[in-house]
């Protein structure tokens, strides 16, 4: 029999649950990982199992359906995700395009992006939870910025899935990994490393960049339109059509900030310009009201420490 060119055995002795039933399947994943909805193709109904290790902050494991099946995750969320086909096949959706994601090239989505995949009737998933605190600040701007297909037949990416396949392929060394914090820690650091040196060596050639995603460009263009309306989290995620959560991961990975933070500084940056535009007879409490700040305290401590001066400062100068 024709043994794959990976074969995740030694995951096969860390089942994490199987299942014959959907709404146990996509509540036991989402234990794990992200929250999702399973949508099965067609009339067939299969066996799903999971398999799952830790190893250091990283988290590796499979997802098999048994079935055809199609997965939506509005979000990832608190982490990066990798994920190629140990068998069988995937359509992604991603980054406003179709890919196709087999046993050659995966998909590397990062904290608060979206995906959707239709998996076929024999796909099994090899899933790498990767904390964000593996990569640097770098290393995460410019996973940003990268394509999210990965080609595992690269160079630098071929290295990466050998190392992943000694792993997940040899029980003594797994459990050795799991076991051991110190083996833990150095085979977390190798695969973290050997996936930035596939992803960053191959990144001239990719050249696509992924697209912001929408919601975060919208949310943006809300607030601005909106500085002086009393914006709720809720309010904000309802009207671009995501969940608070899947905001707060979008602001945070894309912006670094969380979307409150960023509408305070909006508003910050509005009284700071309408203060220097604005004849001398108005005044800076009319200003502040005008762009959103009900507690004039508040507002002259935040002014303060964003620009290094009061507001009345500043009127001064105007």
């Amino acid at each position: 029999m024709h043994q794959p060119d990976f074969y995740p055995y030694a995951l096969r002795h860390h089942r994490l649950f199987e299942s014959t039933d959907v709404d146990e399947t996509r509540e036991l994943i989402s234990r794990v990982m992200q929250p999702h909805s399973l949508i099965p193709s067609g009339k067939a109904s299969g066996r799903s199992h999971m398999d799952f290790v830790k190893i250091g902050k990283l988290g590796i494991g499979t997802i098999a359906f048994g079935a055809a099946m199609r997965v939506n995750v509005e979000a990832v969320h608190g982490y990066y995700l990798m994920m190629f086909c140990v068998s069988g096949e995937a359509e992604v959706s991603v980054a406003g395009r179709t890919v196709r994601v087999n046993g050659e090239q995966g998909i590397l989505r990062a904290p608060g992006e979206s995906f959707s995949a239709l998996l076929s009737p024999n796909c099994e998933q090899l899933v790498m939870r990767i904390d964000p605190t593996s990569f640097s600040s770098e290393e995460r701007a410019r996973h940003r910025r990268i394509n999210p297909l990965v080609v595992l037949s690269s160079g630098g990416m071929r290295a990466w899935k050998e190392q992943l396949q000694l792993v997940a392929g040899s029980p003594e060394f797994l459990s050795s990994a799991c076991a051991n914090q110190n083996v833990g820690t150095h085979v977390e650091a190798l695969l973290i490393n050997l996936l930035n040196a596939g992803q960053f060596g191959s990144a001239a050639h990719l050249g696509d960049r992924l697209v912001m995603p929408g919601f975060v460009r919208q949310a943006e263009e809300l607030m601005r339109e909106h500085l002086a309306t009393p914006l709720q989290l809720s309010d904000i995620a309802g009207a671009v059509g995501v969940s608070v959560r899947a905001l707060c991961d979008g602001f945070q990975h894309f912006r670094d900030t969380s979307p409150m933070q960023c509408l305070r500084q909006f508003r910050l940056d509005r009284a700071r310009q309408s203060i220097l535009d604005c004849p001398g007879e108005v005044h800076v409490a009319t200003i502040a009201l005008n762009c959103g700040f009900g507690h004039l305290g508040r507002f002259a401590m935040s002014y303060k420490e964003r620009f290094g001066e009061s507001p009345s400062e500043t009127a001064r100068r105007r």
